[in-house]
């Protein structure tokens, strides 16, 4: 296992919740992400096209642990998206997720 992850987190930070911020979350379950690049090289697509699906939905917000619990425990979307959103939806909402469980947050500057 890497140390540090692959992708340093103040590249991918999108924002800081109104209420506190207290937890990284990605915007969308790192395993999703996996799963969907993974499935896209073996379906033979390129590393531009892997890479442009990161930097649309690899993405943390810093919440609150309360909100961290309405969203994995009483939603239910800790390794999930709400229902009826697709990585093959190029309309559908990264942040989908932290809207579903009513998280405000604010954008943040990147520092990069």
């Amino acid at each position: 296992m890497l140390d540090e992850p692959l992708i340093p987190n103040h590249i991918i930070m999108a924002g800081r919740s109104r209420a506190s911020a207290d937890h990284r979350e990605h915007v969308v379950p790192l395993a999703l992400i996996r799963n969907q690049c993974e499935k896209m090289f073996s379906s033979g697509a390129d590393a531009s096209a892997v890479a442009k699906l990161l930097e649309r939905h690899l993405k943390i917000v810093m919440i609150s642990k309360a909100e961290r619990q309405r969203l994995d425990f009483e939603l239910g979307l800790k390794v999930r998206m709400p229902e009826g959103w697709s990585f093959d939806d190029e309309n559908a909402d990264p942040f989908a997720r932290l809207k579903a469980a009513g998280i405000e947050w604010d954008q943040l500057e990147l520092n990069v």
